[in-house]
């Protein structure tokens, strides 16, 4: 494999992982907005009723058909964080898919 090759593909991992990075961003910017703005009235909730109530903003927001910022990749980390019962937190980088790619 020449240089420019090898070159060429470390852009494109580096590519990815830059894309990686600004949704993971974009997922953690909607959720500290959301608790900067009703951390108070999401305190106050079930903890069902804040994750429903936090996915149900993530879909009018970041749906890829209907979504006021359609971005799909945004929206999965979202459904995914909230659905899984970890409660309205900052979505931490996945260090060990970093990792591994590298």
């Amino acid at each position: 494999m020449s240089a420019n090759q090898k070159l060429t593909l470390a852009l494109a991992a580096l590519e990815q992982q830059l894309e990686t990075l600004k949704t993971l961003t974009d997922a953690n910017e909607f959720m500290v907005t959301a608790l900067k703005e009703q951390g108070e009235d999401l305190r106050q909730m079930e903890a069902d009723a804040a994750r429903d109530m936090l996915r149900g903003q993530a879909r009018a927001r970041f749906d890829a058909e209907d979504g006021t910022a359609p971005d799909a990749a945004v929206l999965a980390i979202l459904e995914q964080s909230l659905g899984t019962g970890l409660g309205a937190q900052i979505i931490p980088l996945p260090i060990a898919a970093t990792k591994q790619q590298a």
